[in-house]
């Protein structure tokens, strides 16, 4: 039976998966276009039709990851469940991204993620600022909505959630996936969520 033709979109996904795949195996040094050709079962050529080389497929893979961002920050700012509980959905969706995802943590802080052009390192950056201010943004209507509290800064807040998850994605990268932080991240959210919530309540967790 003929093999289905993937689209290019499908194939273009195929591909980033795969060299997230290998990058949480062997490292971003451990990627080469070969490889990816080999494990997907086409031809080097064919890749090159999608992407023309190894910073291509970089730049791809952290626009992706900026759009899952932003696609959570996107259907959680849709539910009416109150900044407090937004905030902390978003901070469990980013955590479980990373953990379903130990390639991204070895990406984003890779050589060629933090040392690499000024253009990737001002791609990374925006893509931080503007996820924290997205963050800002919830925190700030959670004060004005009364669920937070009102002398609360809601740059920290949103600080502290993208610096826990960092945390979590640096000590993945350390220990190659074998030392999982965000249980404890996570508790140490809550106790954050305690502090800035304007009833004082428990999550009831």
């Amino acid at each position: 039976m003929p093999r289905k033709r993937l689209t290019s979109t499908m194939r273009q996904e195929q591909i980033l998966d795969t060299t997230l795949e290998i990058i949480a195996e062997k490292g971003l040094a451990g990627v080469n276009t070969s490889e990816i050709a080999q494990r997907i079962g086409i031809v080097p050529s064919a890749l090159y039709r999608h992407f023309e080389n190894k910073d291509a497929l970089i730049d791809a893979l952290l626009d992706r990851t900026h759009s899952i961002l932003f696609e959570n920050v996107r259907k959680i700012s849709m539910e009416s469940s109150g900044a407090s509980k937004n905030l902390r959905s978003l901070f469990l969706l980013h955590i479980e991204f990373i953990r379903k995802n130990p390639g991204i943590p070895k990406l984003v802080f890779s050589d060629a993620a933090v040392f690499g052009s000024p253009e990737r390192k001002k791609k990374v950056i925006f893509i931080v600022r503007n996820y924290m201010n997205k963050l800002k943004e919830i925190a700030e209507k959670g004060i004005r909505e009364g669920d937070l509290m009102n002398d609360i800064s809601s740059e920290a807040v949103a600080f502290s959630m993208v610096s826990f998850a960092q945390h979590v994605g640096l000590i993945s990268n350390l220990s190659d996936g074998k030392i999982d932080m965000s249980n404890l991240a996570e508790l140490a959210w809550s106790y954050i969520e305690r502090a800035i919530r304007k009833d004082n309540e428990k999550d009831g967790r």
